[in-house]
């Protein structure tokens, strides 16, 4: 496998930095939209001056994994060290990042669906878009002050609850990617001998095995018992309440009391493999382990990709 980086100055002028980088890594984070990239320079010095001076803010970083590109993106933070070893520090994020830092209010009539809501949110804010999940029809949605990356997954979070679908959100060459977990073309099997370590934990912590519906209370008592939503109660009564707004129908209730159920009413379990390094491998994409104590599929939470030791550390959760 052979990695290569390349910056685009100010000027236009393309620069291949990859004989004087120190160190490279790149992937998806837990959690977060924009890709991250962390790269290590040597400051030495070019015809053009020192790249310390030459590689500025804002400035394009393209990675490449045996020439195909793998990360493309711009200088989000700088750091140069004088010391004996005159580095200059980079990261970088792809462009998704500016939307994680931008706020906006809007308000989306009802009766709009999941995909006509991101791509009047896309073109407001000129993001090329790829969407091919599925939608679902929404009520009226007013979202004010958050983040255009916020505006976002709210929508989508709040489609991933109605439907028996879960989405990847991600930027590719610029373009938002937004399609169903699970359903890349090539899964890769890690197993003994392309497999560094695993770990897996399990945890009872946070689970909730039993939601109480309840409605308000008059002064001085204790609030109504309406119904009751029961999960998994071999792991023993853990208990949650929700109250019934009077804007509010039970039915309406019943489905968050679901809802809670659906995400806390099993035992927490982290799994982080460390393999050989795919380069190509995204949050989102379904993977075969089967080492340690793993037997079964998985979709990738996050990824870190390792060049200078070819390898990959990733976040796994159950394939369901």
């Amino acid at each position: 496998m052979t990695y290569s980086v390349k910056a685009v100055l100010n000027t236009g002028q393309i620069l291949d930095l990859t004989r004087i980088c120190l160190s490279l890594g790149w992937g998806d984070q837990k959690g977060a939209i924009a890709q991250k990239a962390d790269i290590t320079l040597a400051n030495v010095k070019i015809n053009e001056g020192f790249i310390h001076e030459l590689i500025k803010l804002c400035c394009l970083i393209f990675i490449y994994a045996n020439g195909e590109e793998v990360f493309r993106g711009v200088v989000w933070e700088w750091e140069y060290t004088s010391a004996i070893a005159k580095q200059l520090s980079i990261t970088a994020y792809d462009k998704m990042i500016y939307m994680t830092q931008s706020k906006a209010n809007s308000y989306f009539s009802s009766g709009m669906s999941t995909k006509d809501i991101i791509e009047s949110i896309c073109a407001e804010w000129s993001i090329p878009l790829n969407y091919s999940w599925q939608s679902h029809t929404h009520g009226k949605l007013p979202i004010n002050n958050k983040t255009i990356s916020e505006h976002i997954t709210s929508v989508l979070d709040e489609a991933q609850t109605k439907l028996d679908s879960k989405y990847t959100i991600l930027m590719e060459k610029d373009t938002l990617i937004i399609r169903q977990q699970g359903i890349n073309s090539d899964i890769f099997v890690f197993h003994t001998k392309n497999t560094i370590s695993t770990k897996n934990c399990r945890s009872l912590q946070g689970l909730i095995t039993k939601v109480l519906i309840v409605g308000k209370s008059e002064e001085d008592k204790r609030p109504p018992i309406i119904d009751s939503l029961e999960g998994k109660m071999q792991y023993g009564t853990l208990q949650e309440i929700i109250t019934k707004d009077t804007n509010k129908s039970l039915d309406d209730v019943k489905n968050e009391a679901q809802n809670i159920i659906k995400e806390n009413g099993k035992p927490k379990e982290s799994i982080s493999v460390k393999s050989v390094d795919v380069p190509k491998m995204r949050k989102g994409d379904k993977v075969r382990i089967n080492a340690g104590n793993l037997d079964d599929y998985f979709i990738v939470e996050a990824v870190k990709h390792n060049a200078a030791e070819k390898t990959m550390d990733m976040e796994l959760k159950r394939y369901e």
